[in-house]
């Protein structure tokens, strides 16, 4: 039954403790696709989950004629702890790339095309996409499709859903695309062929008023922002504002990072920590074991390039990630260190703010930013404007501090 109670710890909330909204959006007909957008903390994953066991429900659908897409193995990881409870084979999710590899290797008699020794995903794609066209007679072998963040997707993906699928549910927002070749909503109703506009899932349910708020001074206009704060809720527990951590040193950095972490999970919150770089997420991981503390990565590379997920989403372990690997994820903390220039080598400029929109907005509670003092940032001129506006606490440490640690390793810096 897809409203049993669930085990607290499980992100996924029952059904019948949806809103009316989400409800809405789960139980919407299957007479034409849908394009769902919604802000962060909407509960398009939420809706999407459960959707997927809705429309199996109700149209006594096989297994294996329905597939849930995502863009990455992390939020695939995430998908599947909710499918448990909800009786539903953890097969029925997949990433989408990973299928269109499958689909080229078995069914197109095709070459695998390869980039620098790794499959070319993206050929894939386009070889997937074109192989439809010409043989229609191989198309719709879904039922139904529902797919996760569907902004990251290039256009032409959706033409293949829409090929693969009777029915496509998309969920997306565009404020949270990473990858610059993803589609826009224009494009989405365009290759779904859907006529007017998408279904907008208002209110954001998760933020904090405080996390909203400064997770809005990286929205591209005033526009746009505006729109964003007027779907939060207004009911924080706890008011915290958020806190930008200016350290002396990377190793001061690390100790207030690994002290906030403690604080954190003695509250049993759920915490994120999210960087720009693969490295980071082992260096900062194995740093702040040093420290004492075990945090769970969310993925690495193995041996032939794949993704292997270490993570248990069942769990209130925290986890660190990259900001690609978070899209989707939600955490009580976020902690965002290491903000430098240097970090984000493959963002910058309003891609750069749209990472940082998307790593502020994974929390419901509380943000905690840090950088070293000489480090150079750009995004630092926004983050100083929402310090004027009350949306953010900067708090400098000094050499003061080292000093007094290296001369009292176990008294606790202060907070």
């Amino acid at each position: 039954m897809t409203s049993q109670l669930l085990p607290t710890h499980i992100w996924l909330v029952p059904r019948v403790d949806l809103t009316p909204e989400q409800i809405s959006i789960v139980q919407l007909g299957v007479e034409t696709h849908r394009l769902i957008i919604g802000p962060p903390g909407s509960g398009k994953t939420q809706c999407l989950v459960h959707r997927t066991a809705y429309l199996k429900e109700k149209y006594h659908v096989p297994e294996n004629r329905f597939m849930v897409f995502v863009f990455t193995r992390v939020i695939r990881k995430y998908i599947e702890s909710g499918f448990t409870n909800l009786n539903i084979p953890t097969s029925c999710v997949t990433n989408y790339d990973a299928w269109a590899y499958q689909l080229h290797k078995k069914t197109m008699h095709l070459t695998i095309p390869m980039k620098e020794k790794a499959p070319d995903y993206e050929q894939i794609r386009f070889n997937v996409w074109n192989w439809l066209i010409q043989h229609p007679d191989k198309q719709h072998f879904f039922d139904f499709v529902l797919v996760d963040e569907g902004q990251d997707f290039p256009d032409f993906v959706h033409d293949t859903l829409r090929m693969i699928s009777h029915h496509v549910t998309v969920f997306a927002d565009p404020a949270q695309r990473i990858f610059e070749d993803g589609a826009p909503e224009s494009s989405i109703l365009k290759f779904l062929q859907i006529t007017g506009k998408g279904r907008h899932l208002l209110g954001n349910y998760r933020n904090s008023p405080f996390t909203a708020q400064l997770a809005s001074h990286f929205l591209p206009s005033m526009e746009t922002r505006s729109l964003y704060l007027r779907q939060i809720g207004s009911e924080q527990q706890i008011k915290e504002r958020p806190l930008l951590y200016i350290a002396p040193t990377y190793e001061a950095e690390l100790d207030r990072v690994a002290q906030i972490i403690n604080q954190r999970m003695y509250l049993n919150e759920r915490i994120g920590i999210i960087v720009p770089r693969n490295n980071l997420v082992f260096g900062l991981a194995k740093g702040i074991s040093e420290r004492g503390i075990d945090i769970e990565v969310a993925a690495r590379r193995n041996r032939i390039g794949g993704a292997e997920i270490l993570c248990d989403f069942t769990n209130r372990a925290p986890k660190i990630a990259t900001y690609q690997n978070a899209k989707g994820l939600t955490f009580d903390t976020v902690i965002l260190p290491r903000l430098e220039n240097r970090n984000f080598p493959r963002a910058a400029g309003d891609t750069r703010k749209r990472w940082l929109f998307v790593g502020i907005s994974r929390a419901t509670q509380w943000v905690f930013l840090s950088k070293v003092e000489d480090s150079d940032f750009d995004e630092l001129e926004i983050l100083l404007e929402a310090e004027r506006d009350g949306h953010l606490i900067i708090q400098r440490g000094s050499q003061n501090e080292v000093s007094k640690k290296e001369n009292s390793a176990d008294e606790e810096v202060p907070f």
